[in-house]
């Protein structure tokens, strides 16, 4: 086996694992406004438990007393039905599963409940409201009530037929307010010194093991770095932390770290939840220390880890014992029994759109790459009743993903590319050094066009008397959008480009003095590109900030540090006026004009959809389908599933 120790049981306390593979506690928006498990989650933990060792369910509401958020409910034995259907869908593939129990705490908008009342961004304006809020302080008898429905939960868990429960005492949830200095503040009994502050977790973990018996397997998930000032988490307190748990004789310790709030987690030391623009295994530092100075308890490493190669490379050298797996079985939720027969895996690409939408829009999690993450039953391909000749124009995401599904469902699909190489606009996102995942993704299509039945055609481009040759029954037109220039006066007299032709020209301009009109992502990307080109860089942007309409803040907020960080420069509440030879004339929204002397014009000023070249496609064929940017402009998200979608309805 090409995974050997990846693939090798381990020992987590009274049970047995079959494999070092752990599904992380991914929260999918999967519950009911009852907070009963919904339907949907069951298929979905399934699918994952196929090869996977050991699943965490996503948090669960050990007490309705305190806090308004909803989760799934653990609080009353009404529960325990729903719950046991629930530990079933992961046993009936072999794979062990905990579930976690967590309260929200301070955090909490609909009713926060913490340690201590405290002024910190932990604890404001994080949920998009605008609101400044601080929890209220729990009372003694409060923390015990609190004590006793940890332990609750546990047991109905527990006759559920969960294998074991983790406590979730991390990020800026309750448990870890107690654990942390900054926000724990009490002079009673459970604040102060270390030890009263371990008092909280260490209660609720004897209290569970004094319901459900010593046996029971119990969890730690745990902040071993902290962000938060004035006194947060080092690796020397998180150590701390580990081996006072461990004590209390835990099954296991799982590793992760926090920013300086939860919405600000990417811009931490150690991201736990790495972006598009951080590099994978972003927490294994952290785990690594653990391993190398407390014995005796199974670590779990987390932080982005995404291959079954990296997962082998972890375990082999020692840095960890099992590995969380979150994102990466998400978009392929066959990852590890792919894994173990060595079949292609579909690849995450950090791109956040699940914890996004579970988060900040408050529904059911989505997948940039899997259209199918928790529509899991509506994943196998029916084959089509009348074999077409299938004809994709464009070979960027949403052409491929059209092909590969119309292909595979029975029809002769023929894809055409004008350029070299197939991936559209993904190949823009291969040449920045600081975009982590995209040349994986780009590969992972171009092998599986290799091994389809799709006739893949590079360096033809669509055109009516290749639509009349090919004679096809069904056109798909996903030719890419046009990238948009800006009528600037002057813009011809300077050398320019827009920046989508330069990334996939991957060539560097001329000249010294870059300006880039257009702040967007795009433009920043490009801006931070050329930066690392040594070039100097000049951003004009018409909005009051850089990124501004950009929805996926977690990536926005990493990227304008690494240009900042970095000497761009950008100029915000502006606007081009005027090019002449050698120089860009700006107007601030005050109406003050200053000049940017400059070499070299990039324009990222958006797309615009292709109308003259898809209206010479009209009536060549009996079915026509428009998709991807050529439809309109959107993010690979809406590509990939938009050209699934189209690929099954032909």
């Amino acid at each position: 086996m090409k995974f050997k120790n990846l693939f090798s049981p381990v020992k987590l306390g009274s049970i047995e694992v079959r494999n070092r593979i752990v599904f992380a506690p991914v929260g999918i928006g999967a519950y009911n406004s009852d907070e009963t498990v919904n339907d949907e989650y069951f298929s979905f933990i399934s699918e994952r438990a196929k090869e996977t060792g050991l699943i965490i369910t996503q948090g669960t509401r050990p007490s309705e007393k305190l806090g308004g958020v909803k989760l799934i409910g653990t609080y009353d034995d009404k529960f325990i039905p729903g719950l046991s259907k629930f530990a079933g869908s992961a046993h009936k593939h072999g794979a062990k599963i905990f579930i976690q129990t967590v309260m929200i705490g301070g955090n909490d908008p609909l009713g926060g409940f913490a340690p201590s009342v405290v002024d910190i961004p932990l604890y404001r304006d994080k949920w998009g409201r605008g609101d400044i809020h601080k929890p209220k302080e729990l009372s003694n008898e409060q923390i015990y009530m609190l004590i006793e429905d940890f332990a609750q939960g546990a047991r109905r868990a527990k006759e559920a037929g969960f294998d074991g429960v983790e406590v979730h005492a991390a990020y800026g949830y309750l448990i870890s307010e107690f654990i942390c200095p900054a926000t724990n503040r009490r002079s009673d009994e459970f604040g102060g010194s270390f030890e009263n502050r371990m008092r909280f977790p260490v209660e609720i973990i004897r209290r569970i093991k004094k319901v459900c018996g010593d046996e029971y397997p119990i969890g730690f998930k745990f902040n071993m770095h902290m962000d938060i000032q004035p006194s947060g988490i080092d690796e020397e307190m998180g150590l701390k932390i580990a081996s006072r748990i461990a004590r209390e004789n835990v099954a296991y310790l799982h590793e992760v770290a926090m920013g300086e709030d939860v919405m600000v987690m990417a811009l931490g030391k150690y991201p736990s939840m790495p972006t598009i623009y951080q590099p994978r295994n972003t927490t294994l530092p952290l785990a690594e220390y653990l391993k190398m100075n407390l014995s005796g308890v199974p670590v779990i490493a987390a932080g982005g880890i995404l291959t079954p190669e990296d997962a082998e490379k972890i375990i082999s050298e020692g840095s960890a014992d099992m590995v969380a797996i979150g994102r990466a079985l998400l978009a392929d939720p066959h990852w590890s029994l792919k894994a173990k027969e060595g079949k292609r895996i579909t690849p995450c690409i950090k791109c956040l759109v699940c914890h996004n939408e579970v988060v900040k829009r408050a529904k059911i999690a989505a997948c940039s790459v899997n259209p199918y993450l928790c529509r899991e039953k509506d994943a196998p391909l029916i084959m089509a009743r009348v074999k077409k000749k299938v004809m994709v124009a464009g070979a960027g995401p949403s052409g491929i993903t059209a092909a590969l599904a119309a292909s595979r469902r029975g029809h002769d699909v023929s894809l055409f590319e004008k350029s070299g190489k197939a991936g559209g606009m993904l190949i823009c996102s291969t040449v920045p050094d600081f975009k982590y995942e995209f040349d994986t993704l780009i590969d992972f299509y171009i092998k599986e066009l290799e091994e389809s039945n799709v006739a893949l055609n590079l360096n033809s481009e669509v055109n009516e008397e290749t639509i009349r040759k090919q004679h096809p029954d069904v056109m798909v037109i996903a030719i890419g959008g046009v990238a948009v220039k800006p009528s600037v006066e002057g813009i011809d007299l300077m050398p320019g480009s827009s920046a989508v032709d330069l990334f996939l020209k991957n060539k560097i301009p001329e000249g010294k003095n870059i300006v880039i009109i257009g702040g967007g992502e795009v433009g920043c990307e490009a801006a931070l590109w050329l930066r690392r080109n040594k070039k100097n860089v000049f951003v004009v942007e018409l909005l009051d900030e850089l990124m501004a309409l950009e929805e996926m803040k977690y990536h926005t907020m990493v990227l304008g540090k690494m240009l900042a960080g970095e000497g761009v420069i950008a100029y915000t509440g502006s606007k081009v006026k005027k090019i002449i030879p050698g120089n860009t004339i700006v107007e601030k929204q005050n109406g003050e004009i200053f000049n940017i002397e400059s070499d070299f014009i990039v324009y990222a000023a958006g797309f615009a959809t292709p109308e003259e070249k898809i209206k010479s496609f009209n009536g060549l064929t009996p079915e026509l389908y428009v998709i991807g940017d050529a439809r309109g402009p959107g993010k690979i998200r809406e590509a990939v599933h938009e050209g699934d979608r189209i690929g099954r309805l032909i």
